[in-house]
């Protein structure tokens, strides 16, 4: 098998075990080689339209029907209809489906569930959110779009319990078009103390993959009294500007560019209105914030083609819309140090109180 080959059939795997229960296959002859119940270590599965084969690091680049072995992640038996899992279709498979409506509820509905459990084992973990942020999140992802799941997740509590400080961050990306990445709760609460607009969109994310019902009861309760405008004015006027000067100051534009930097703007419009986080949805975001029914009809235009089209298409913005856009943002880089609304101040002592509870019950 050509190295090509290898990328088009198959996906390598991590925390994947086989025990071998026969080594017989009507399709492809004997295996001499295998050793009926021992267990061996899988290096690349590949799930294909009439057949499911897999690798083993043993006997690297030597093919095996998978009817012949019982299939384990990280020591627990692989569900039986792991053959519907993306995570595990060849790839050329996965990238004939992209875009289509099935191919996405399979990647939310079972890949992003089962690499969360598999990374809370790990890890050795628990993970109390995980939600879908970026393009997804807010509305305009494209056909193409990659899923950026965010967690937030706890530790036992000899973990917390070191002189040294560990490492606070998980990152994983994966073969199936999925990014993940987590923050430690205490990263996270002292993020949240400092008017962390990510992360406070992450906890108003439309799409929740999972919420621990203690930990939401919680945040709930306290997220709105750390919510600072003033900061989260300057988050979003930095995004736009950093978006202007990289991307907009060029005569192509990508859609996604351009969009990202109106979004900037406009949450800078909704906090100067309303004083509070802006909504993820980018359309409550624009139908809050703009009151030109030309402007608004240029923008959802703009989102239909990116929605149709691949992640990095270029695309003429409309002159209207974009002296609209730049006349905005212009506005609030002039007038920004003049936004000072008082704000409510919580007290640190209910996030200690937090990370003290949920820690507690990561041990039971």
């Amino acid at each position: 098998m050509t190295e090509q080959e290898l990328q088009q059939y198959y996906n390598e795997v991590p925390n994947i075990t086989a025990r071998c229960h026969s080594n017989k296959c009507w399709a492809r002859g004997e295996y001499p080689e295998l050793e009926i119940g021992k267990l061996y270590n899988v290096s690349h599965v590949g799930v294909l339209s009439s057949s499911t084969n897999i690798m083993l690091s043993e006997f690297p680049m030597r093919e095996y029907n998978s009817s012949c072995f019982s299939l384990f992640e990280n020591g627990e038996p692989l569900a039986k209809d792991y053959i519907d899992d993306p995570r595990f279709w060849a790839p050329y498979i996965r990238e004939e489906s992209r875009g289509c409506i099935e191919y996405d509820k399979q990647i939310e509905t079972v890949s992003i569930p089962a690499h969360l459990r598999s990374i809370e084992k790990e890890y050795d973990v628990k993970i109390l959110l995980a939600v879908e942020s970026g393009s997804r999140a807010w509305g305009f992802e494209s056909s193409d779009s990659d899923w950026d799941v965010r967690f937030v997740y706890v530790h036992k509590p000899e973990w917390y319990f070191r002189v040294d400080e560990q490492r606070d961050v998980i990152e994983h990306i994966y073969n199936d078009d999925v990014d993940i990445m987590g923050w430690e709760l205490r990263k996270a609460l002292r993020l949240m103390k400092k008017n962390n607009s990510s992360l406070l969109e992450w906890l108003n994310s439309p799409k929740v993959y999972f919420i621990d019902k203690d930990f939401e009861e919680h945040i709930r309760q306290v997220e709105k009294s750390f919510f600072n405008p003033i900061k989260a004015m300057y988050h979003y006027n930095r995004i736009y500007n950093k978006h202007n000067e990289r991307y907009l100051q060029k005569e192509g534009i990508h859609i996604k560019r351009f969009l990202y930097y109106l979004r900037g703007v406009l949450a800078c419009k909704w906090i100067e209105t309303y004083k509070t986080l802006p909504p993820v949805r980018f359309q409550e975001l624009l139908e809050a914030t703009v009151f030109e029914d030309s402007i608004k009809e240029k923008v959802y235009s703009l989102i239909e083609i990116k929605k149709n089209g691949e992640e990095c298409d270029m695309q003429v913005v409309d002159d209207e819309l974009m002296k609209y856009a730049m006349e905005s943002a212009e506005y609030y880089n002039e007038h920004i140090d003049e936004f000072r609304p008082e704000h409510e101040r919580a007290s640190v002592d209910i996030l200690d109180a937090i990370l003290y509870d949920m820690v507690c019950k990561a041990c039971i």
